[in-house]
């Protein structure tokens, strides 16, 4: 997993980082609320992890930041309070668990595999826009004929057709699909070329604009009477 974690107290930061590391994921550690919604702004992550009493900005009002930009990754609070209402806060600002301190780092760990899980047990495998179908799995367009994807166009038409008709940004496309990958506007720009030859190629009635030089929308094209 890619884990976001915000928490002002650096040796908790420090050492849950050293931890989850060791466990095998790819830390970024922020010490408050307004750097992890800047973080979250441009690049994609798995999961979050979010400290509520925070400098800067708090846990509960960055995660309504996040939710309210449309970013619904999932995430957990910590907290040294445990009282009922606290954690009624936590979930109404749109957190999907709540740890209280002192935890074990392990159970931390489990928590935050099962946000994964189910997270992705709620992908679905096929996708549809127009009169094209996206197969994720077996990497195939269709539409009038089929066609085969690479894994990378797969994830770009994917991340298109779940936010159909919205204008996104390369640096927006780069954060979620190439996700800190070695990628630029240009491999960005490249793979959207790549996608509309295959999309004209199995006659699909759909296409990814080229907005402005930097921005990218998958539209459906008008119906035309012969």
């Amino acid at each position: 997993m890619k884990v976001l974690i915000a928490e002002d107290e650096k040796d908790l930061r420090e050492a849950l980082t050293a931890y989850l590391e060791h466990q095998g994921h790819a830390v970024i550690a922020v010490p408050d609320g307004a750097a992890a919604v800047k973080r979250l702004s441009r690049d994609a992550f798995d999961v979050v992890v979010m400290d509520i009493m925070m400098p800067v900005m708090d846990g509960i009002s960055a995660m309504r930041k996040i939710r309210a930009a449309g970013n619904m990754i999932p995430a957990i609070f910590l907290s040294a309070k445990a009282q009922v209402e606290d954690r009624v806060s936590g979930l109404d600002a749109g957190a999907d668990d709540y740890l209280t301190k002192p935890f074990a780092p392990e159970e931390l760990s489990a928590r935050l595999s099962a946000l994964y899980r189910r997270k992705r047990a709620f992908e679905p495998r096929f996708l549809a826009f127009g009169n094209v179908k996206l197969d994720t799995e077996a990497a195939e367009l269709s539409a009038q004929n089929t066609i085969a994807l690479s894994q990378k166009e797969v994830r770009l038409l994917a991340f298109l057709i779940s936010h159909k008709q919205e204008p996104w940004s390369d640096i927006q496309l780069l954060a979620e699909v190439w996700r800190g990958e070695n990628a630029t506007a240009d491999t960005v720009w490249m793979y959207v070329s790549f996608l509309n030859a295959k999309l004209a190629s199995v006659k699909a009635d759909v296409v990814i604009d080229i907005l402005q030089p930097h921005t990218y929308r998958l539209r459906q094209l008008p119906v035309t009477k012969d």
